[in-house]
């Protein structure tokens, strides 16, 4: 006797399961570690009154991240003009900032000598602290 129910094929079903699981995992995951480089910068368009620190792609390499033992991964900048070495003050990544003023600056890149343009941006912390950060290294809040 033969059964007329069609036969499954439990390692073809398992193997869709475990694929779909992948997929869901995987989605979930790019939508909630969603990276600063996706959001806003304030070199790609100009913030106004408020952003938030962080360490892009951008700031990073162009060593304007840095880290301190008590706060982490930290965002370098200049107490009382723009800079960028030499840096004399930080802001820990994710701290909400209110911007003060704007100040575009020409830059030349060392390797290759090509000038081209960022804006700086003169930022208060909530703590009161304030100076100037590059634009790699502000985010517009969400």
């Amino acid at each position: 006797m033969y059964s007329t129910r069609p036969r499954i094929d439990w390692e073809k079903q398992l193997i869709r399961i475990v694929l779909g699981w992948v997929m869901l995992v995987l989605t979930a995951c790019s939508l909630l570690n969603r990276d600063a480089s996706a959001a806003t910068l304030g070199h790609d368009t100009q913030l106004e009154i408020e952003a938030i620190t962080t360490c892009s792609q951008a700031c990073r390499e162009r060593g304007q991240c840095g880290t301190t033992a008590e706060q982490g991964t930290v965002v370098l900048g200049g107490v009382f003009q723009p800079l960028t070495n030499s840096h004399d003050m930080f802001f820990p990544i994710d701290t909400r900032v209110s911007i003060n003023g704007v100040t575009p600056y020409v830059l030349r890149q060392v390797s290759d000598g090509q000038q081209f343009s960022i804006n700086f941006y003169n930022v208060i912390a909530p703590d009161g602290k304030s100076g100037w950060v590059a634009g790699w290294c502000l985010t517009a809040p969400q």
